[in-house]
């Protein structure tokens, strides 16, 4: 079949939210001449292999103009606008709602990363090691982790030979562990060579999942089963904590500030989001024996 000309692809923002565009390029990619994608993130695509496809992180001023035309006509002729696709289908996959809004087969997959041979080998040096993430930017009280004693589970795992490297927080004051705030891409490779990832239901987490690593990931009232795809993940395991209204977060449909826990509020500690230290090391001795 002869290649289409040239389209956009429009998802700016958020890091995991762009990542679970990937499948979406690899399709468009094999069906026209040229892929232009437009992200805040597009680190996630370096040594991407297809020659067709070009990233960039803003529209020029004809773009824009093309695009807004398009959105004000309500018609998809050069320009796929993904954002607010799953905000307004809140019970799909976020890759289902995607390909539904780019008129594309709906299939289970997970997204590729294209890492240099660098890449695969430059974290090795620190030897065994967890990467946690575990704080939240998100005001969102489901979105975070309560219950744990962080720094028992720290101590349980440098007993057990592992260095502890803490992603995503700059005021990091857990003792006896790494700090790392660096690049996306040394992110990506941090991650590739770790032995375990655990981590909020967050970009970090979707990179483990992307790169099939062992992880314990914690969500709230979000639904796993619409940001992942269980029976794809090698050695993965979810930790949520019952609640009568769970899954309450895809109640909202076309938002972008989303739920508020219905038995605590804003300022509360919801159900789905408390745990427990003991529970934790269990489901660490599950994958690590």
């Amino acid at each position: 079949m002869e290649k289409k000309g040239i389209i956009y692809l429009v998802r700016k923002r958020a890091l995991g939210d762009v990542l679970w565009i990937e499948p979406i390029i690899n399709e468009l990619s094999s069906q026209y001449k040229k892929v232009v994608v437009i992200s805040r993130f597009n680190d996630l695509f370096l040594n991407y292999p297809a020659p067709n496809v070009v990233f960039k992180a803003d529209l020029s001023l004809l773009e824009k103009l093309a695009y807004h035309f398009e959105r004000i006509l309500g018609i998809s002729f050069f320009f796929i606008n993904l954002e607010l696709s799953y905000e307004k289908k809140p019970k799909l996959h976020v890759l289902h709602a995607y390909q539904t809004t780019a008129k594309l087969p709906i299939k289970d997959v997970y997204p590729n990363l294209f890492l240099s041979e660098t890449e695969n080998i430059i974290d090795k040096e620190l030897g065994k090691y967890v990467v946690l993430h575990i704080v939240s930017f998100t005001t969102k009280n489901y979105r975070k982790v309560f219950g744990i004693d962080w720094e028992s589970v720290v101590y349980y795992l440098t007993q057990n030979g592992y260095k502890v490297v803490v992603v995503g927080d700059e005021n990091n004051a857990l003792p006896n562990t790494i700090n790392f705030n660096k690049s996306i891409r040394q992110l990506i490779s941090l991650i590739y060579n770790c032995s375990l990832f655990i981590g909020i239901d967050s970009g970090p987490s979707h990179i483990a999942t992307s790169l099939k690593k062992s992880a314990i990931i914690f969500f709230g009232a979000v639904n796993p089963q619409y940001r992942h795809f269980t029976n794809l993940l090698n050695k993965t395991i979810i930790m949520q904590s019952a609640c009568e209204f769970a899954g309450c977060y895809h109640e909202v449909t076309n938002s972008i500030y989303g739920q508020t826990c219905k038995l605590v509020g804003d300022v509360g500690v919801p159900k789905c989001s408390v745990h427990t230290t003991e529970n934790l090391i269990i489901n660490i001795n599950k994958i690590l024996g």
